[in-house]
């Protein structure tokens, strides 16, 4: 199988995309670990440009595809190719049972269920890429589908005179399996990866940096950044560079002495002498005084302060109206009579005439429920016909107030 890297990228960015794809489906790793519950690794990303002939997935099959489109940040679409029995050992996991190899397989829950952790995982993925090329990337929902006919899907998604980046993965899942899967981008998508990350700007970096020669202009000579002293060749360099213009006054060339400010007149008796600063403006600029005039002081005025909002105090009658309106407020009381746990396979299986057993047993106290809040335990009746509780134990207040 012959690559075509060199026709579309360097051996360096070839290990950009390789790289980029590690740091993202790093990230898909962590989250298929959280939903799986066992450590997952998917490393050593192998980057290959095939054409359309040199394309060839027999050695994934019976295989699963996916299909991922970036909708915002990038643009194109992602085709991943898993093996149909690995799919099949990561279900195993989901759904805590054992699926026959022999009869597995992929019907609409199983899809919906490829899909889902496909969800998170590229979710995952494209937040870890954005955070790499500096923009927001968002995914469609993830598609999965049988691969039947190898042959078929390259002719569904792909044109024959188009080459594209295929990347190779590494997935290891503690206890389970370790195996390979495939990814598929365009080559606009990988390039279009490379360039937000920055990579194709600084291949090159003697060309950016090479010094560009510049022509005499008629502008005022800019003054290098002020840094300390200026050496014998920027004077130079300035002069000659003002030598053709007289529009414009020239900059002074050396900082001006530090000029010692006019004797200012006496202050007050009683205000200290303020001695002359050093390090003034240059000259030609506007000297600034070196302090104020002083103020003609004034006899204190006394200001009678008052309150600007009146200061009110509740009456009790206005207490006890409030507390009327509090005491209006209607609250939502629920029994609970037990609870139970049960795997989504069970929950799946239920149907008419099935038993769901709880947690408590018959004649065991019933949990009364305020807005959510336990605040008692009582005793199921019948009352005309209806279902009631009769409390038998109250919550204490110091309960409630720890258990908030």
């Amino acid at each position: 199988m012959k690559d075509h890297n060199s026709n579309y990228f360097t051996p360096m960015e070839i290990d950009a995309i390789g790289e980029i794809m590690n740091i993202s489906l790093g990230s898909s790793a962590t989250a298929m670990s959280e939903m799986l519950g066992k450590k997952v690794l998917i490393t050593t990303p192998s980057v290959h440009v095939r054409n359309y002939d040199d394309l060839e997935i027999e050695e994934m099959q019976p295989a699963v595809g996916v299909e991922i489109t970036y909708i915002t940040g990038i643009s194109g679409n992602n085709l991943m190719v898993l093996k149909r029995d690995d799919v099949r050992k990561i279900l195993e996991i989901l759904m805590y049972t054992e699926i026959d190899p022999e009869t597995f397989q992929l019907d609409e829950l199983s899809l919906s269920a490829v899909c889902e952790l496909m969800n998170q995982m590229m979710g995952a993925s494209a937040t870890a890429l954005a955070d790499v090329i500096g923009t927001m990337v968002n995914i469609s929902t993830p598609v999965a589908f049988e691969v039947d006919n190898a042959d078929e899907f390259k002719r569904k998604y792909f044109k024959e005179d188009e080459d594209l980046v295929e990347v190779y993965f590494n997935i290891d899942i503690e206890d389970t399996f370790s195996s390979t899967f495939i990814t598929m981008f365009s080559i606009d998508l990988c390039k279009s990866l490379i360039e937000s990350f920055g990579f194709m700007a600084e291949e090159n970096p003697s060309e950016s940096s090479a010094p560009q020669p510049t022509e005499p202009t008629s502008g005022p000579v800019q003054m290098p950044a002020a840094s300390g002293e200026l050496s014998q060749a920027d004077i130079d360099a300035m002069l000659a560079g003002a030598a053709g213009t007289n529009s414009v006054p020239q900059a002074p060339l050396q900082t001006p002495p530090p000029q010692v400010a006019p004797q200012q007149a006496a202050a007050p008796q009683g205000m200290p002498q303020m001695a002359p600063q050093q390090g003034m403006m240059p000259q030609g600029y506007p000297q600034q005084p070196m302090y104020a005039p002083p103020y003609p002081y004034t006899d204190p005025r006394l200001i009678n302060v008052q309150p600007v909002y009146q200061n009110y105090e509740m009456s009790p009658t206005e207490a006890g109206t409030n507390l009327d309106l509090i005491m209006k407020v209607p609250l939502q009381i629920s029994v609970e009579i037990g609870r139970t746990k049960k795997l989504v396979k069970e929950i799946l299986e239920l149907g008419q005439g099935s038993l769901v057993v709880l947690d408590k047993l018959a004649g065991d106290q019933v949990d009364v429920y305020v807005n959510g809040q336990c605040i008692a335990k009582g005793d199921v009746v019948v009352v005309d016909d209806n279902f009631g509780v009769k409390i038998t134990e109250v919550i204490k207040k110091a309960d409630l107030i720890n258990s908030l």
